[in-house]
């Protein structure tokens, strides 16, 4: 039941993406209107490479997202195209996102505690995936669907000004699907784009920490409790692509 209220949820996003997509030719220059800009020719057979950066936002679902907030990040991306098969690409991922801090203080010298050193603990998610991309390939709102398998590393490592310690670290599979808008913002030989991209990503039972996992007992040490569970989560992307 979880999963297919997720495949609706993203239903309705794929369906207010293109909705909003059908309005961006309207809002273009007269000189455009009633014109599809299409990607400039090439011969049958050459590929096409798309590199990008996007803005992330990484909203959690299930137990994960009763445990972790709405946060932010950033994602690269590189696309390849083929003109003899305009509609199919290959879509390679990988970003970051921070879904939580602390920070501890504690007396630099054992004789006085006018002089603090702090030691600050950061929750990592890096991720990747890889798969297919569908879509639309002629006009300038050209609407896609992809899906994808890769990994996620999820780790928390404290540091201060003098040592970092990877307090637990979890590498698990990844499998996921998305879809989304690409809007060409020129006419040139190297097409800049727009991105508007959905993401939703599965990781199964993984091992992580939240800021308050660690907690020191009072004589020097620190108990560590992991929490485990499904990590799934729904990525918001806003970027620029160009092509090569």
């Amino acid at each position: 039941m979880r999963l297919r209220a997720q495949l609706l949820n993203l239903g309705g996003m794929a369906a207010g993406l293109i909705a909003l997509g059908a309005l961006v030719p309207a809002a273009m220059s007269a000189q455009d209107q009633g014109e599809a800009v299409a990607d400039p020719p090439s011969r049958v057979g050459d590929a096409r490479w798309e590199l990008g950066a996007a803005f992330t936002i990484m909203s959690p679902r299930g137990h994960f997202g009763t445990l972790v907030a709405e946060r932010f990040g950033a994602g690269l991306s590189a696309t390849l195209g083929f003109d003899d098969i305009p509609v199919f690409r290959v879509r390679f991922d990988a970003g970051y996102v921070n879904y939580g801090s602390e920070t501890v203080e504690f007396p630099l010298f054992s004789a006085t505690d006018r002089v603090l050193d702090s030691i600050v603990t950061l929750n990592h998610i890096l991720y990747s995936g890889l798969g297919p991309e569908v879509r639309l390939p002629y006009g300038p709102v050209q609407p896609y669907v992809n899906g994808f398998v890769g990994i996620g590393y999820f780790f928390t490592a404290s540091a201060s000004d003098h040592a970092m310690t990877v307090n637990l670290g979890d590498l698990r599979p990844a499998y996921g699907f998305g879809g989304g808008l690409s809007i060409r913002l020129n006419r040139s030989g190297r097409p800049l784009r727009l991105k508007l991209d959905a993401q939703y990503r599965q990781h199964g039972q993984t091992e992580y920490l939240i800021p308050g996992s660690i907690v020191e007992d009072g004589s020097g040490g620190t108990s560590v409790t992991a929490i485990s569970s499904d990590v799934d989560f729904l990525l918001f992307q806003v970027g620029l692509t160009v092509g090569l």
